[in-house]
């Protein structure tokens, strides 16, 4: 009898990693493509929706390969969030795709912060006001691009042009649509208020469907050269990071997951919206009417690689009586709490003596400050979090899992999962094929972790400390980073 396997794709912004698991939630096989982004100009982060469907044939042909075709039982997917595509009425892409690191709208961004505040939109979509939502974007596009503006048929975000490739089916799971700034988080519906005031036709978004919906792979050219059956299931899926918290089987009220890999974010899940009363917080829609609320920061690993490069320095034995600066990590601006796409790096403290093991430790427990400032939100606006798993590459070093949590000061479970979006993504077709009726029916065992780590007190009584003057550092510093910013230099 041939094994129940499933494929599961993770759309993500510099790769797309396609997995196989088997019906008990164990990865069999897994593979990855990655493809680039493109910066013609600063703030741009661009790429080709047709190098990313490539990589998706590739990568399916390779899994498939592996295994009798027979086996499968379904397609699902996961993918980064915040991505942008207008396509015309024929799906040909207008422009290229967008991903969450084109910052290009930020002028756009202040244009329509009037509107945006005294229309109360946040409390309408739980998003913040910034670049890597739609509402900037489709702004700068109708200012910019006037006559391509007026050929966009639909707009749409790289997982909605990739399923319609595959199966026809032109539409939007909620959990995505969550990301986009444009959908009201109460009804689950687009908001006519946000189109209106941004002059678009709803009709320009997809109609919306729940993570679970299904529909056949009607592509005969994908069948034909990766092997996968016509007629096979393919799962609409959701948003990579509300899907990790399923797949690390965080997603009950109250827990938490902490993932930092190239950049980090936490989010916990709540059986209603979460509306930040400072408009600090996002909230996306997981599925089965569970939401996340949460906070992502843009300077993760990528503090450390780029201190570790520029020192050409290896790895560092961290030491609390090391003599060390205090480091605020924004290289690249700032996510939450803050919402400051002007912040920049500060090296505090700065000594002639210090090593570049000191710099080093500094990289480290900057990345865990950035983490702990969106903890502590999250803990002011839905409670204390009964459960935090950690993972992503940089949470699960040895470093950076004793300095998370050593800063947030509280136990944490290590993820053993390399690829939890991804496994969120078959969590979601096992539902859509009705093995089971609710995420409460997998069994624990479908959640192993690497066991727990214990807060060193001494440790964590001197990262308050530090944690205080970061945080004050970057409050005095925040209209400097404003006025530094307009010189060009940054």
């Amino acid at each position: 009898m041939a094994r129940r396997l499933f494929l599961c794709a993770d759309i993500g912004t510099s790769s797309l990693k396609v997995c196989v698991f088997d019906q008990s939630g164990n990865i069999l096989f897994s593979t990855k493509r990655e493809y680039p982004t493109l910066s013609p100009a600063p703030g741009y982060a661009e790429q080709d929706p047709g190098e990313i469907f490539s990589a998706l044939a590739g990568a399916v042909k390779e899994a498939v390969s592996s295994f009798p075709g027979s086996s499968f039982e379904a397609l699902s997917f996961d993918t980064m969030l915040h991505s942008l595509l207008l396509v015309d009425g024929n799906f040909t892409p207008l422009a290229p795709l967008w991903n969450w690191m084109d910052t290009r709208s930020f002028q756009e961004v202040e244009e329509f912060r009037e509107s945006y505040e005294k229309e109360r939109l946040y409390e309408l979509t739980a998003a913040p006001l910034h670049t890597i939502y739609h509402p900037s974007r489709i702004l700068w596009f109708r200012k910019h691009h006037g006559d391509l503006w007026e050929r966009v048929s639909k707009i749409l975000s790289i997982k909605d042009w990739v399923l319609v490739q595959l199966t026809g089916e032109l539409c939007c799971d909620c959990s995505t649509a969550s990301g986009t700034g444009l959908l009201e988080v109460q009804r689950k519906a687009w908001s006519r208020k946000m189109c209106d005031l941004l002059g678009i036709s709803p009709e320009l978004l997809p109609p919306l469907v729940e993570p679970d919906f299904a529909a056949p792979l009607m592509n005969r050219e994908f069948a034909a050269s990766t092997g996968l059956p016509l007629g096979i299931p393919v799962v609409w899926g959701g948003g990579d990071g509300p899907f990790a918290n399923l797949g690390e089987g965080c997603f009950r009220e109250g827990e938490m997951v902490v993932s930092v890999g190239s950049s980090g974010a936490v989010r916990m899940c709540a059986l209603r919206p979460v509306i930040d009363p400072g408009k600090r917080a996002w909230c996306y829609y997981l599925a089965s009417d569970i939401w996340v609320g949460g906070g992502a920061i843009n300077n993760g690993g990528i503090v450390f690689s780029w201190m570790r490069d520029l020192l050409r320095e290896g790895e560092v034995t961290l030491d609390l009586s090391r003599r060390r600066p205090l480091f605020l990590p924004f290289l690249t601006g700032e996510r939450s709490p803050y919402w400051d796409p002007y912040a920049r790096g500060i090296l505090f403290g700065l000594s002639f003596f210090h090593t570049p093991e000191a710099l080093l430790q500094a990289a480290y427990e900057s990345v865990a400050f950035s983490i702990r400032a969106v903890f502590d939100m999250l803990r002011e606006v839905m409670g204390e979090p009964r459960k935090v798993v950690i993972g992503g590459g940089f949470a699960l070093s040895e470093n950076g899992k004793r300095v998370l949590c050593d800063v947030l000061g509280v136990p944490v479970a290590v993820s053993s999962y390399p690829s939890s979006s991804a496994k969120g993504a078959f969590l979601v077709a096992l539902k859509a094929l009705g093995y089971v009726r609710s995420f409460e029916e997998f069994p624990e065992e479908f959640f192993p972790t690497e066991g727990q780590v214990t807060p060193d007190a001494n440790a964590h009584a001197l990262y308050e400390k530090l944690f205080r003057l970061f945080k004050r550092l970057y409050e005095v510093n925040a209209p400097l980073f404003r006025e530094f910013a307009k010189l060009g230099l940054a």
